[in-house]
């Protein structure tokens, strides 16, 4: 405010002293109002807007001492009031002060110098004005500060403390007084005094991270920032940082880690991968990189559901961390770096072993793998066991980098699947030609369809009492213009792989129908029995399906059957149920083929619709003199005739089978003793022929005749 618009407040009971002040005041450029006692001057102030006020203290009712108490309740700490007095001893003065006054005036007065003396008297009254309104906003950003501040001098003795906003902040007030080291567990305290000492030195300001356990003992994390006051004093601002080093170790988790199991992911193991190729390099070491798959996984998944399934990987994850404990492992050297396990997605799991002396010490890992994870795992709904495949990558033998120990390790686990499964095997150059070949023939496979390259081949079956042919298997295969025949071990699995086997399928139903439709209107009526994979039976359009072929080639259904395995039946849901009950109303039969080598289970039997049970060959081979399998085939015939199902028994390689399986009640038989596979134009032949079955004799030398 200038001083041409400043107001003063004037009381003087001596008229005389009143009007030369005023006077004077007046010619220094201040506004003036004047009232002749102690309680005219405060109807005044109540009135007006003053920057001052100046009392004298010999007044008549209120004197300047009492009226000067009553203006500063009113006017506030901040208003300039000054006493204008005769008297000079000191305790007037002390009075003065105690009533509240801001200065005090001795008469007689300078009337050239007062107009000066109020000026400066005002500017500081503006100065400490300005400064406590400093003082306020800074105490009102330090109270919005989160941050606990604590003031050190040059000995890291806490001078202040000041409790941040943020919420648990109290947990970091130390006592005024107390030194770093005492104030803070022996870490922390030294983390916090080497940041001071670098602040001072430095001129700048530090930061220093550390951890504290508050009172339900769990850890939180903080962060300082030191910053130099002058030559003795710091300033310590620390933050709880809890929930942003939560956040982080979220994000970070995420990025590396496997949600279900808690392994690390595909990311995180290839970066540990990497450095760990590079200290073997280093150091001279070798490494080995286990690739694993767990064997029939899909099947707890499309049995038990994909939450058992999930359950099923967190007890893998758990039984490698067990089996893999640094203290359980013979092939690890003291001081070595850790084993990394890592989930890569679905069921496959990887295993670093960072350093072995021996080919061999990554193989044994590899059987205590193996054998925990044949133990059972306690499912909802069921105990299932399940095999192990791992193949074994080594650097530097086999690759040296991450992606070529990872891709070679995988090579392996497929060829320990093709070798029968449960087993580890190591990676060689050959691996990866099989593979690379592999992949070629699954290329081609997908165009054989457009190309025309499948091709149907006929397995007859033989009806037990009259011994002629009154159904067939159809059987797809695959002529490639390069490689000619391919088996179908070769690419039926890829199709399943794929996907491809549901078109495959598609083509084959077609094509079996028309072939058998053909025979109908030629007066040679044979039943053909087509094989549906479980992906082709879990197809929403499946019934449309046949019932189009079947309106397409003009195939009445009771000619048709359909042949599914145990693995596509167990769900045993209301889908299963509901679908094959719409076959069977069609008038389609059903044949459950492989019976007794799946997961059989008697309780879904007697629920399904089917008309016929296939005896799989692995238990006829050996018969008649294996007594362990006519024991099977003897029970397995019974339960069929108990449920009212037909019986047909494959792998019938001799005569004797033929006649001891026609003995115990099969109705149909089939295998090579009869005939391969045959192509179309072969089946009209093998239709005219009869087979006949003889009673079982003591002499070898007799056997059925083709009549």
């Amino acid at each position: 405010m200038n001083a041409h618009r400043s107001r003063i407040l004037v009381a003087d009971d001596d008229l005389t002293a009143c009007l030369l002040l005023r006077a004077a005041l007046e010619k220094a450029g201040f506004e003036v109002c004047t009232a002749s006692d102690g309680a005219q001057a405060l109807r005044e102030f109540a009135r007006g807007t003053f920057d001052m006020a100046m009392l004298d203290v010999d007044m008549p009712g209120l004197n300047g001492f009492e009226a000067c108490a009553m203006l500063r309740r009113e006017a506030g700490d901040a208003f300039p009031i000054v006493m204008v007095t005769g008297m000079d001893d000191t305790g007037s003065i002390e009075t003065a002060y105690q009533s509240g006054a801001t200065d005090f005036m001795s008469k007689p007065l300078n009337w050239a110098l007062i107009g000066h003396r109020v000026r400066y008297l005002l500017r500081a009254a503006r100065a400490a004005d300005a400064l406590r309104t400093a003082n306020a906003q800074n105490a009102a950003m330090l109270g919005a500060i989160p941050d606990t501040l604590l003031r050190l001098d040059r000995n890291a003795c806490i001078v202040e403390v000041r409790s941040g906003a943020a919420p648990g902040a109290s947990a970091l007030l130390p006592r005024r007084g107390l030194t770093l080291v005492a104030a803070y567990p022996p870490s922390a305290a030294q983390q916090l005094a080497h940041a001071m000492d670098a602040a001072r030195a430095a001129g700048t300001p530090q930061s220093a991270d550390f951890s504290l356990f508050d009172a339900d003992d769990r850890e939180r994390h903080y962060e300082a920032r030191l910053v130099p006051i002058d030559g003795e004093e710091t300033l310590c601002l620390v933050r709880d940082i809890t929930e942003r080093k939560d956040n982080e170790n979220r994000i970070f988790r995420l990025a590396y880690f496997d949600t279900l199991t808690g392994l690390a992911n595909r990311q995180a193991f290839h970066e540990r991968l990497e450095r760990e190729i590079r200290r073997a390099q280093r150091e001279g070491r070798r490494l080995a990189v286990l690739f694993m798959d767990l064997d029939h996984f899909k099947s707890v998944n499309d049995t038990l559901g994909h939450g058992a399934g999930d359950t099923l990987l967190q007890e893998a994850a758990r039984r490698l961390r067990n089996t893999l404990r640094p203290s359980d492992l013979v092939a690890r050297a003291a001081g070595s770096a850790a084993v990394e396990l890592a989930r890569l997605g679905g069921d496959e799991f990887t295993v670093l072993l960072p350093d072995i002396a021996r080919p061999e010490d990554a193989l044994h890992v590899a059987e205590r793998i193996r054998d925990a994870m044949q133990q059972p795992f306690a499912l909802d709904g069921g105990s299932p066991r399940l095999s192990t495949s791992i193949g074994i990558a080594l650097f530097p033998e086999d690759g040296h980098d991450s992606a070529s120990l990872l891709k070679h390790a995988d090579t392996a686990m497929y060829h320990a699947k093709d070798c029968g499964r449960n087993g580890a095997r190591f990676y060689n150059t050959e691996l990866t030609q099989a593979a690379v070949e592999r992949m070629r023939l699954e290329t081609n496979l997908c165009q054989a369809l457009e190309r025309d390259e499948f091709f149907l081949m006929y397995q007859p079956q033989l009806d037990a009492r009259s011994g002629r042919v009154t159904s067939v298997e159809a059987l797809v295969r695959w002529r490639h213009p390069e490689r000619g025949l391919v088996p179908p071990l070769d690419f039926i699995p890829f199709a399943e792989q794929n996907g491809m086997i549901v078109a495959i399928g598609r083509w084959v139903l077609h094509q079996a129908c028309r072939d058998a439709a053909a025979w109908l209107r030629a007066g040679q009526p044979m039943q053909v029995a087509v094989n549906l994979s479980p992906l082709q039976f879990r197809e929403p359009q499946l019934l449309d399906m046949i019932r189009g072929v079947l309106a397409e080639t003009g195939l009445p259904p009771r000619w048709l059957e359909l042949e599914v395995t145990e693995s596509a039946l167990m769900d045993d849901n209301e889908t299963t149920l509901n679908t094959l009950l719409a076959l069977r109303a069609e008038g389609i039969h059903i044949a459950l083929d492989d019976f007794g080598t799946g997961y059989s289970s008697l309780s879904y039997l007697k629920r399904l619709p089917l008309s016929r049970i296939k005896v799989d060959k692995s238990f006829v081979i050996g018969l008649p003199d294996d007594r362990d399998n006519l024991a099977i085939v003897q029970a397995i015939v019974s339960l069929a005739r108990h449920l009212g199902f037909s019986i047909t028994a494959e792998g019938v390689e001799t005569m004797a089978q033929a006649r001891l399986l026609t003995e115990l009640g099969s109705d149909s038989l089939q295998g090579y003793c009869f005939s391969t596979p045959v192509e179309v134009a072969a089946l009209a032949a093998l239709a005219q022929r009869r087979w006949e079955f003889r009673a079982a004799s003591p002499d070898p030398a007799r056997c059925g005749v083709m009549l």
